[in-house]
């Protein structure tokens, strides 16, 4: 009859099997059958341990492992019930959050609800202070501009134009500076109240061009017409004007920096015209005009004439 063996829990180490060739005895073979169901017994044990204790560890054992692990069904909605159910925390600018870096080393502190730190969120996860990251503030001393760098929008008052180290743009009026950047380099736009131009320069290899301005304004008086160009040019015109006799006198619709090049236009085939230059400024211009055949100075009332003057404002 064969006999019945009985697994004990224990965790057997010594196994020996009969060697070929030697009598028949079935002592050795019970032996080490014996030995392998008291170990399988042993580690059936412990499966039934882990699987009745997952989940029920201590949390002095978790604080103290090595590695953290929650095997299947540890982690329950009763467990998680206190996290999710936890009050709000609404921190006010000044307040620290921990955080870790992403590589996993080193834990530091992040300042909440501050120029450079990180912008609050609401309940939907959205930014609270969507204008965290673009508003850098206002600028009212003499500032090294260079210092400008952090891309957002800086407000400039007054006080910080004309002053401080790499000079402001050329304007007196207080603005918005916009900073844009992109890998190693940097813009600076500068968009002045009351000025119809905008400045810029850029950082690039390590130095900063100067500053260059673009846009243009429109000027129109009784004395004619003029562009000025942000880069200084300005083009003053007139157009049927200076009717009267010799000489007339322009005065220009806008200022020069320098006397300017003048060019004057008639339209009546009996006369020719040319520049007086005992009156020539960066205001006016004198011009003479001269009867064809006779040589006289016209004296009437009805001859116009166009004018044209290019020069610089700034």
């Amino acid at each position: 009859m064969p006999k019945n063996l009985t697994p004990q829990d224990q965790w057997e180490t010594d196994f020996q099997v009969p060697l070929p060739g030697e009598p028949r005895n079935i002592g050795p073979l019970e032996l080490l059958f014996q030995r392998i169901l008291n170990r399988s017994e042993r580690l059936k044990s412990r499966v039934d341990n882990l699987e009745t204790a997952q989940g029920g560890t201590t949390l002095s054992t978790h604080r103290t492992a090595s590695t953290l692990d929650h095997p299947d069904g540890s982690v329950t909605a009763q467990k998680l019930a206190p996290i999710r159910n936890a009050p709000t925390i609404t921190p006010a600018g000044g307040d620290w959050l921990l955080g870790g870096q992403q590589s996993g080393t080193g834990v530091g502190k992040i300042l909440l609800g501050s120029s450079g730190g990180v912008p609050l969120l609401t309940a939907g996860s959205v930014l609270a202070s969507p204008s965290l990251y673009s508003d850098r503030g206002t600028i009212n001393v003499a500032t090294d501009w260079n210092t400008l760098a952090n891309a957002g929008g800086y407000q400039i008052q007054s006080a910080a134009l004309g002053g401080g180290s790499n000079a402001a743009p050329p304007t007196t009026s207080p603005g918005l500076l916009v900073v844009h950047r992109a890998g190693a380099r940097t813009q600076q736009i500068y968009y002045p109240e009351t000025e119809p131009y905008i400045y810029y320069r850029m950082l690039a290899g390590g130095s900063w061009t100067a500053w260059a301005a673009t846009g243009q304004q429109y000027i129109s008086n009784a004395n004619g017409a003029a562009y000025r160009f942000g880069d200084g040019t300005q083009i003053c015109w007139l157009i049927e004007g200076l009717a009267g006799s010799s000489p007339q006198t322009w005065t220009f619709p806008a200022t020069f920096i320098a006397k300017p090049i003048v060019s004057f236009i008639s339209h009546d085939p009996g006369y020719i015209h040319t520049n007086d230059f005992t009156l020539w400024s960066t205001t006016q211009a004198r011009v003479r005009k001269y009867q064809i055949g006779s040589g006289d100075e016209y004296t009437g009332s009805g001859l116009t004439l166009e004018a044209i003057a290019i020069g610089r404002w700034k």
